[in-house]
């Protein structure tokens, strides 16, 4: 006799969704990933589909071999009532049956990984253990090696302890699949877009970082040309994005603009602004370190061509990228300012150069003599980001901070600082390259200048 999948409908924020359950089923599962329509969610622990019709009749037709499709619940108060029956079984006595008093072992497979989830018991930790297994605290499981080999024997361990063995397999393909860096160099669509970026002046990495997106939402409606991917389909994949790789605002903000900008460039069509929404901007504010902490880790004794790059960091508010493309010419002794060419956007501008870094950096270049750029590999070349990181980390560690701080985390301090000491925003935003003061005025949220000016009511009380 074929199992049944029920069907239950219910809301993600403002989108409707058809939950799929069933009784555990191996062969079903199996069925469901095989779909490209139905997805799986972590979070509500279902599997799911958009509630349309069309997409009710398809899952019916391709799974009329394996079960049938009910609408019994299909409307969320159906399911209430079955849940509270269940509830008053449960009461009755119901839970003594066969299964439940059988210890669950879990046998997760995901990203060609296995995982097992089970109640701990000395003997079985030594079986697993002589069996190669790992154990993890942290998520309180146990790590399979080569999985494949090994399952029929857990199985047949398990059921022989009297437990009951269920394997599940996690809807990951598409997961790992879409996590994995795209190469779209053979797209000859894909390569007419990253023309048309060229031409509008976008920067490499923002050419990379479209060319990419649009590249796995291609994949993920296995290779469907953009322009006939529709809007609606458009959101679906954003949900994904959101709700099954948990997708920050920022990185889901890039999929949008990606999307958006290869619809009105390459295509004639209009977009439904409705369907594929922009995030909502989450405004946070930015990590700055005290005064005292940029201190310590600037007396620092260490190389002298770490020590520059930690003071230019600081002392300019410059950017990491900026700070890898800076070239020997561009540092202006005579003049006391240093030129930023390649600043972000491709726009340029010009910073200060205090006593301290100027002399610091002369004895830097009389020393190493840098021929090209102001921080060079060892085998030649500009320094990379992760180069720049690692000094800052290190020098951090040495100073006996205990914090992460980051290279942008400088410029934040940087900024900061100049305007606890009284310098105007727009002179900050000049300095630190922002086409707005608006993108400024953050740090006047963080800045003690004005805060600690204040009076508060309290002191104007008798008390």
């Amino acid at each position: 006799m074929k199992p049944t999948i029920y069907l239950n409908r219910f809301k993600h924020g403002n989108t409707a969704l058809i939950k799929l359950f069933s009784y555990e089923n191996g062969m079903i599962e199996d069925a469901l990933q095989a779909l490209s329509y139905v997805y799986y969610s972590h979070h509500y622990r279902c599997y799911y589909i958009r509630d349309r019709p069309e997409l009710i009749k398809k899952l019916r037709y391709e799974l009329r071999e394996h079960a049938y499709i009910s609408d019994k619940y299909i409307n969320p108060e159906t399911l209430q009532e079955l849940y509270k029956q269940r509830e008053a079984l449960a009461i009755q006595g119901n839970e003594n049956t066969p299964n439940n008093n059988r210890v669950l072992v879990r046998c997760i497979q995901a990203n060609n990984n296995c995982y097992l989830q089970l109640p701990h018991k000395h003997k079985w930790a030594v079986y697993l253990q002589e069996l190669g297994c790992q154990y993890e605290s942290k998520r309180r499981i146990w790590i399979v090696p080569e999985y494949e080999k090994k399952i029929r024997v857990l199985k047949r361990y398990f059921n022989g302890e009297g437990c009951r063995f269920l394997e599940q397999a996690r809807h990951d393909d598409k997961k790992s699949h879409h996590l994995k860096r795209q190469d779209y160099k053979q797209d000859m669509d894909i390569q007419d877009y990253i023309k048309i970026l060229t031409l509008q002046g976008a920067s490499k990495r923002t050419i990379e970082n479209y060319a990419s997106q649009i590249k796995k939402l291609k994949d993920y409606y296995e290779g469907k040309p953009v322009s006939k991917i529709s809007d609606e389909e458009i959101r679906d994949y954003l949900f994904f994005l959101r709700e099954e790789l948990s997708y920050s605002w920022s990185a889901q903000n890039i999929v949008v603009s990606a999307v958006k900008r290869y619809i009105l460039s390459m295509t004639e069509r209009e977009i439904n602004e409705l369907l594929i929404p922009r995030p909502v901007t989450k405004k946070t504010l930015p990590k700055v370190l005290e005064k005292e902490e940029i201190e310590a880790i600037l007396r620092q004794n260490i190389f002298i061509k770490h020590k520059c790059l930690l003071y230019l960091l600081y002392a300019t508010g410059i950017r990491c990228g900026e700070l890898i493309n800076l070239k020997v010419e561009d540092v202006k002794f005579d003049t006391h300012v240093i030129e930023i060419k390649k600043g972000k956007g491709d726009k340029g501008r010009i910073v200060s150069m205090p006593d301290k870094l100027k002399h610091l950096l002369l004895a830097y270049f009389r020393r190493e003599k840098p021929s090209i750029f102001v921080f060079e590999g060892q085998n030649g070349g500009k320094y990379s980001p992760s180069s720049v990181q690692r000094v800052v980390r290190k020098a951090v560690v040495k100073a006996g901070i205990d914090k992460r701080v980051t290279p942008h985390m400088l410029r934040h301090s940087f900024a900061t600082h100049l305007h606890d000491s009284g310098m105007d925003i727009r002179n900050i935003q000049k300095l630190l390259g922002h086409s707005s003061t608006k993108t400024t005025e953050i740090y006047t949220y963080i800045s003690k200048r004005d805060i600690s000016k204040l009076k508060s009511p309290l002191d104007d009380l008798d008390v």
